[in-house]
């Protein structure tokens, strides 16, 4: 029976016959080359496709949402030539026959290929990938076009907001919203939004540490070798003792010339775990104390307190709720109620993480993306303007959506991120001013696909090599760290050789064991490393698609222990462990291998091992807080400061 053929000018969801499922721009991008899948029906916009017409019998498919036409990559004319979204042009591998298959169904012949338009092998799962071949009989070359309907529109407005700006009048103000956006704690809101039981079982299990910095000035008694300086015994203490610092003069100027200046700016760590937390004082009297007394802290006890930082810490969650699978849980159930968590305990706490997990989130969970609205200027609120919130905004202003307003508690944006820029001191002869972070710092090869994708707020702010191949750049403290039968061991040493003296330790091996051989075990169990984290961890990146049962009962040193790789706990105790996100006999194992992944590794060996004078770990020239400003900018970001939600219902 012959079919009605489709009427150009009307727009179409293009329905597989075989699966059940439609044709869709992935993530609602709207770039050229984004990838064209299929995927459950949801009324979204990338799913709908205008057909028209290009003359001589052919169509072009237009997606409503990104403008842009269905394309073969390249003009390729082989089998399993991927099929993308790109800018219409006149190129015929973007016109396609449209030819009766029977029973309501046609076939779509690419003009220049001659071949079918398919999903690939027969695919049925959300994600499945679309491509040409040869045209044959299968259901799965096979389209229904199914007209769309005024009734495909935007969702209703599901979500009430009310709040106040503090310090005013406070009225209250009524907020109407398509979307919530949560990138703060949602422990915060437990007692002003209707959370379902299972999302207040879930946030109710967060742990988390309290961080406190401090950016002092301090007179330089003597030159200094270490422009970073860790003591590991007093982090593993956890009770707010002065545990890092970062020169951060010397970080600007390099450490000879940090030396020749009669102050320098450093900043000072302080971390305490969830059962004793402490107020800034608490941690200034502590500070105090300890810069007086310390055999370790290099610099003359006077100085001045210039900007100090005290933040809830890094939120996770126990090795038994891990085990439990509430970060799954959560990730599964993402577009509920019409609410998308980004906040950093989804995950990782570090910008990095919230980037990446914003795209894991929209590319693979079919609710969080059906919660996208269909209108673009559908309004949308973010509650939080900290990293995680800046960068879903970012996100959303990619895929089009023009209404979105941030609602901050604080009188700032950018959360944990504190940049100051110091105008002096100075080395003597400059006026180069100096760049202190006393939160976000670092950056590493795992960041650069973050920075590639953000490189327009990067502009004038490029990555600096402030470490210089300096193998004397950090110091590590040896304060109970090595057995009385050690010999002659300074109070701080290089943290090359802290890796090594650290592995002769824990293998048992005496001190004046051959370092080449002890070397090559290192190397060696970095590999074995690697493989088990691509064994354990997957692909998938920031995190597992499942709770990955070997890590899920451990902490990250048993998992060393367990695995034979004591070799590394000198190594590993600083990558992880100086950031401030807790010590490897009491963190949950996947937490480190959330963090140090097989590119953190190569990161190591390079900066270890390398002789070629490469920039490996990294600053921003202008510092972190000048992405954020680009963000805001350019991005022309609404922000309603010391905004105070008071009640938040999202049931229809």
């Amino acid at each position: 029976m012959a079919s009605t053929l489709p009427t150009p000018g009307t727009h179409y969801y293009l329905i597989n016959k075989e699966s059940g499922k439609a044709l869709d721009v992935v993530a609602h991008s709207k770039i050229d080359g984004a990838n064209v899948q299929q995927w459950t029906k949801n009324q979204g916009e990338n799913q709908q496709w205008l057909l028209q017409d290009a003359g001589n019998g052919s169509f072009n498919l237009i997606n409503k949402e990104s403008g842009k036409a269905l394309d073969v990559v390249a003009h390729s004319k082989i089998d399993g030539a991927n099929v993308q979204q790109w800018t219409k042009n006149q190129g015929e591998n973007q016109q396609w026959l449209v030819q009766d298959a029977g029973n309501g169904s046609f076939n779509l012949i690419n003009k220049e290929s001659g071949k079918a338009l398919e999903v690939a092998a027969h695919s049925k799962i959300d994600g499945g990938n679309v491509q040409q071949w040869t045209k044959n009989q299968g259901e799965n070359q096979k389209w229904i076009f199914e007209a769309v309907t005024s009734s495909s529109s935007s969702h209703s407005n599901l979500v009430k907001l009310e709040y106040k700006i503090k310090g005013k009048n406070e009225t209250i103000i009524k907020k109407d919203c398509e979307l919530l956006v949560v990138a703060c704690d949602p422990r915060n809101l437990s007692k002003i939004c209707d959370y379902t039981p299972t999302e207040l079982g879930i946030f109710g299990k967060l742990i988390n540490f309290t961080f406190h910095t401090s950016l002092l000035q301090v007179e330089v008694k003597s030159p200094q070798k270490h422009a970073v300086i860790f003591a590991p015994h007093s982090l593993d203490v956890m009770d707010g003792s002065v545990y890092a610092f970062r020169n951060e003069s010397a970080k600007q100027f390099g450490i000879e010339v940090a030396n020749g200046m009669q102050h320098n700016l450093v900043t000072v760590y302080q971390l305490v775990d969830e059962k004793k937390p402490l107020s800034a004082s608490d941690f200034e009297k502590i500070l105090e104390q300890q810069l007086k007394d310390s055999k370790w802290w290099p610099f003359s006890s006077n100085y001045t307190i210039l900007e100090s930082m005290t933040t809830p810490y890094f939120d996770h969650f126990s090795n038994e709720d891990l085990k439990k699978g509430l970060p799954w849980e959560l990730l599964k159930s993402q577009g509920q109620n019409n609410t998308l968590y980004v906040h950093g305990f989804t995950c990782f706490e570090s910008a990095l993480h919230c980037w990446d997990y914003g795209e894991l989130m929209l590319n693979t969970v079919d609710s969080a993306r059906h919660a996208l609205p269909t209108n673009l200027e559908a309004p949308i609120v973010i509650l939080g303007a900290g990293v995680s919130g800046l960068l879903f905004a970012v996100r959303l202003k990619r895929l089009g959506y023009t209404n979105i307003e941030i609602l901050e508690s604080t009188d700032r944006y950018c959360g944990k991120t504190h940049t100051f820029i110091k105008d002096g001191p100075y080395p003597s002869g400059s006026t180069e001013k100096t760049v202190c972070e006393l939160g976000t710092c670092y950056l590493s090869p795992a960041y650069s696909k973050m920075t590639k994708d953000l490189e327009k707020f990067l502009e004038g702010n490029d990555q600096i090599d402030f470490v210089k191949n300096n193998p004397n750049f950090r110091g590590i403290v040896t304060t109970e760290e090595f057995p009385p039968t050690f010999h002659d061991v300074d109070t701080i040493i290089e943290y090359p050789k802290y890796i090594i003296l650290k592995a002769l330790a824990l293998l048992g091996l005496p001190q004046d064991f051959d370092p080449n051989k002890l070397q090559l075990k290192i190397a060696v169990d970095l590999i074995k490393y690697n493989i088990l984290h691509w064994e354990i961890m997957g692909q998938q990146s920031p995190m597992p698609p499942e709770p990955p049962k070997a890590l899920l009962e451990k902490t990250f040193y048993e998992f060393l222990e367990d695995n034979g790789l004591l070799s590394l706990v000198g190594m590993m105790d600083y990558i992880y462990a100086v950031q401030g996100y807790g010590v490897m006999k009491s963190i949950p194992a996947y937490y480190a291998l959330v963090w140090i992944t097989p590119i953190v590794i190569e990161t190591i060996l390079l900066d270890n091992l390398s002789q070629e004078n490469k920039p490996v770990i990294t600053a921003l020239k202008n510092g972190w807080g000048n992405l954020w400003d680009q963000i805001v900018t350019k991005e022309k970001l609404h922000i309603i400061y010391s905004a105070e939600t008071t009640s938040i219902k999202r049931k229809s």
